[in-house]
C-alpha cells in the first residue's frame, strides 16, 4: 500500500497555484471491475481489470490546466505539476488551505472471480431459456457488469472528500426475425451501492420481458402518422426528460450560449403540473454518488417548479463564472476526464393523478410503454425519440400493438403541452455519453402530452 502523504498534497496544490488561479485540485481514483458478454449462450467475452491514477486541475478565469498520471512517484507528480504553469502567464501566487490526510492507495477489494461462478450459470441458463421460447428468436445477448470504485479528492480550499461507489448493472438483449422483418427488444437495470439487483430486477422476469416485447413487435400494426395525443407510461423511463430538457439545464450550455434556457430563471417554461428535479442523493440509485467528482454532496435540486423555471446543474466552473450555487453535478467518467456539469439521477415528480385514468382520458392517441434511442438539438430543443413498444389508445381503451413509430417534437413545448402527470414514476439506469460516460438515471410518472407527431417507417 502507498501513501501520499498530507503534506506532500498540499506542496502539489501551491504549485500549481504558484502563478495564481482561482481553484486547484488533486482527484485520485482506482477501480476494479468484471464484465461478461454472453450471445446466443456463447461467451463472447469477459473482462477483469484494475485502473489507478491521478488527475491534477488548476483552473483560472474560464480556463482549466490539467494532466493525468498513472505513476504516484512524488517526483514525478511534481515535475508534471511545473509542466501544467510553465505555459501560464505569470500571477499572484496563491498558497493552498493546509490539508491534514493522507491518501494510502489500494483500498478497492479485489473483485473474486470465483465466486461469480453460480451467477454465469444462471446467465447461460436465461440465455438458453430466451432461445428456447420461440422459434423466431433469432438472437438473445446478455451481459453482466460490476465496478468497484474509489474517488479521493483533496483541493486548494483545504477540503478532502472520499467516495466508495460500487456499480452493479445487465443487459438483456433479443432479435426476433419473422421473414425479412427484424424487431429487437431490450432491458437494462443497475443499481449502486451495494443494492441487490437481482431480487430487486430478477433476471428470468427481465428476460422473459425482452422476448415478449419482440416477439409482440413482429405482429404489430404500422404506426399512423400525423399529430395526436401521446401517453408516456411511467415504465417507459425518463429519456425524453433527459435528453430533450435536461442536458439544456447543465451550465456548461448556459454559459456557451447554447442553451434554450439561457437567462429563463423564473419565467414559465412548462405546465404547472411539472416539476422537474435532479438529485444524486437517493440511496440505491444508478445516478447516485456520496459526492461528485469535485467533492460536492449532491442533493435534491429543483429545476422547474410547478413549470417555473428555478435553477440549473453546475460543477465548480461554470457555476463560479455564472455565479451559480454548486449542485454537485461536477461529474467525470474517469481520472482521465475533466469534470463537466452532467445530470445524476433526473426525473418529473409525482402527482396524484391515477395512470389508468389518464389513458381513459384519451380518444385517440398513443400509448408508449417503452422509448428507444433518438436524437435531440438543445439549442432549439427539437428532438426525435424512438418508440420501442406502443399501443393505440381509442376511446380510453389500450389496443393493437403499432411498430415504426416516433415521436418528433420540441422539448420546451413538450413540457408545456403536459396535461396531467400520474403517481407512478419508475427509474432506467443509463449511460450519458454528453462527451464521456457516466452512469445516470432517469424517471418519469405516467405523462399525457396534448399533442405530438408522430412519425412512421
Amino acid at each position: 500500500m502507498e501513501k501520499l502523504e498530507a503534506s506532500f498534497l498540499t506542496k502539489l496544490l501551491d504549485v500549481l497555484l504558484s502563478k495564481g488561479g482561482n481553484y486547484a485540485e488533486i482527484y485520485y481514483e482506482e477501480e476494479d471491475l468484471f464484465s461478461f458478454v454472453l450471445e446466443n449462450n456463447l461467451l463472447k467475452s469477459i473482462k477483469t481489470g484494475e485502473d489507478r491514477g491521478l488527475h491534477l486541475r488548476l483552473v483560472r478565469g474560464d480556463k482549466t490546466f490539467s494532466v493525468v498520471s498513472s505513476d504516484l512517484n512524488h517526483e514525478k507528480l511534481v515535475a508534471q505539476a511545473q509542466n501544467i504553469i510553465e505555459s501560464i502567464p505569470e500571477g499572484d501566487p496563491i498558497r493552498s488551505k493546509v490539508s491534514h490526510e493522507t491518501l494510502y492507495t489500494g483500498k478497492v477489494l479485489p473483485i473474486a472471480l470465483a465466486s461469480y461462478e453460480p451467477l454465469v450459470e444462471g446467465f447461460f441458463k436465461t440465455g438458453r431459456r430466451m432461445i428456447e421460447a420461440s422459434s423466431l428468436i433469432a438472437q438473445a445477448t446478455l451481459s453482466y457488469y460490476q465496478a468497484r470504485k474509489r474517488v479521493w479528492i483533496v483541493n486548494s480550499e483545504g477540503f478532502v472528500a472520499q467516495d466508495d461507489r460500487d456499480y452493479e448493472r445487465y443487459t438483456v438483449h433479443a432479435v426476433a426475425k419473422e421473414g425479412s422483418e427484424v424487431q429487437t427488444a431490450y432491458e437494462g437495470p443497475g443499481v449502486t451501492g451495494g443494492a441487490e439487483l437481482f431480487k430487486k430486477f430478477p433476471l428470468e422476469e427481465m428476460s422473459d420481458q425482452v422476448v415478449k416485447r419482440a416477439l409482440l413487435m413482429l405482429g404489430a400494426k404500422p404506426a399512423p402518422t400525423g399529430k395526436m395525443p401521446v401517453v408516456l407510461r411511467g415504465i417507459s423511463g425518463g429519456t425524453m426528460i433527459h435528453e430533450a430538457c435536461g442536458h439544456a439545464l447543465e451550465a456548461d450550455f448556459i454559459y456557451k450560449d447554447t442553451s434554450i434556457f439561457k437567462n429563463r430563471v423564473g419565467q414559465r417554461v412548462g405546465s404547472e403540473c411539472v416539476t422537474v428535479v435532479d438529485d444524486g442523493s437517493i440511496p440505491g440509485l444508478f445516478g447516485s454518488y456520496g459526492f461528485d467528482d469535485e467533492g460536492i454532496r449532491p442533493s435534491r435540486t429543483v429545476l422547474n417548479e410547478k413549470g417555473v423555471l428555478r435553477g440549473y446543474m453546475t460543477d465548480r466552473v461554470y457555476g463560479g463564472l455564472l455565479g451559480l450555487p454548486l449542485t454537485g453535478n461536477g461529474r467525470r467518467e474517469s481520472y482521465h476526464s475533466k469534470p463537466v456539469p452532467r445530470m445524476s439521477n433526473t426525473f418529473i415528480e409525482d402527482t396524484m393523478d391515477d395512470p389508468e385514468e389518464i389513458i381513459d382520458s384519451v380518444e385517440e392517441g398513443i400509448l408508449v410503454n417503452k422509448m428507444g434511442g433518438g436524437q435531440v438539438n438543445i439549442t432549439n430543443g427539437e428532438f426525435i425519440f424512438e418508440v420501442a413498444e406502443g399501443y393505440l389508445i381509442k376511446k380510453g381503451k389500450i389496443g393493437s400493438a403499432i411498430k415504426g413509430a416516433s415521436l418528433i417534437g420540441n422539448g420546451p413545448a413538450v413540457l408545456m403541452d403536459i396535461e396531467r402527470v400520474g403517481n407512478d414514476k419508475s427509474f432506467i439506469p443509463g449511460i450519458c455519453g454528453k462527451y464521456d460516460c457516466v452512469p445516470v438515471g432517469d424517471a418519469q410518472p405516467t405523462l399525457k402530452i396534448r399533442e405530438l407527431v408522430i412519425g412512421g417507417k
